[in-house]
């Protein structure tokens, strides 16, 4: 099976894929999530892996923009949850009051933000399309004064000294990434499944997510995770991605889609999925 997702190599994404697909035949890098996801849909990759959101600097907006735009067309196949580390890497013999310039994802830049304002107070931020980007693109120019935030793991891929380990905020941070394909049936239940649906209603955001939380709260289904999505189209109102934690093949489930479906404009079935977190990260979680 071939799988599309973000790159370049050396991305947290490309650690979602080894978790999701340890044994896929081929792994190609596309430089943005829309172009993962086009690779995909347009039938040469079978699965397109992309991130989904990050617990301290919130949803991926391409992500998002993505599953809004090709509702009808895609379903999410496996979702997994990754612990996600930096490290401040930099040429070979730079040192850490060389550094003028920081380069990585806006995401990265966020969270460890308080260590650059801390250790590098005069230092730029410059955003980069991935982490990995930023170290490739170090790595290549070799610009005197200049370093990225990436994976520990990529600085030894791209041939770069690490400055600094952990520099993020929380050590406790993780990125949930998801598996996308081409519209189907979907897969049995797993036993650790979560099921992502996308309303659309012109009514006012607070009587759409009143009426969805009651309706799946009757039927005891827990919801992981709500965020909203302006429409273009209509100032003021907006899609809503809801997921929950069940199998859309619960009964529960089915019920309360069904009763949804009468008080909104269109309800559309992301996907019922087996969601799965990384070993580290539920070993972090039981030591907290």
């Amino acid at each position: 099976m071939r799988y599309s997702y973000l790159g370049p190599e050396g991305t947290f994404t490309e650690s979602a894929v080894r978790r999701l697909a340890p044994s896929a035949q081929q792994t190609v890098p596309f430089p943005t999530v829309p172009a993962a996801v086009e690779a995909m849909r347009s039938g040469g990759f079978a699965r397109a892996v992309v991130p989904l959101e990050n617990s301290v600097s919130g949803v991926v907006p391409p992500t998002l923009g993505e599953l809004v735009e090709h509702a009808g067309q895609l379903r999410i196949d496996a979702q997994v949850a990754i612990g996600v580390t930096f490290a401040l890497m930099a040429a070979e013999g730079t040192r850490l009051s060389d550094v003028r310039r920081v380069v990585s994802h806006p995401h990265a830049l966020g969270q460890c933000r308080q260590w650059v304002e801390r250790h590098l107070p005069h230092a730029e931020t410059v955003p980069a399309d991935s982490t990995a980007a930023a170290a490739l693109a170090l790595a290549a120019r070799g610009p005197a004064g200049e370093a990225a935030i990436a994976a520990p793991a990529t600085a030894a891929r791209y041939g770069l000294g690490v400055l600094a380990h952990d520099i993020g905020t929380r050590n406790d941070a993780t990125t949930r990434f998801v598996s996308l394909r081409r519209a189907g049936p979907e897969g049995p239940p797993t036993g650790r499944d979560r099921t992502a649906l996308l309303i659309t209603s012109d009514r006012s955001a607070p009587g759409v997510l009143t009426g969805v939380l009651g309706e799946l709260s009757r039927r005891h289904v827990s919801i992981a995770w709500i965020q909203s999505w302006p429409r273009q189209t209509a100032r003021g109102r907006y899609h809503f991605l809801v997921e929950v934690d069940q199998h859309i093949a619960y009964p529960g489930l089915a019920e309360a889609v069904e009763a949804m479906r009468r008080g909104v404009d269109s309800l559309d079935l992301l996907g019922s999925y087996p969601y799965i977190v990384d070993r580290e990260v539920e070993g972090e979680r039981a030591a907290a």
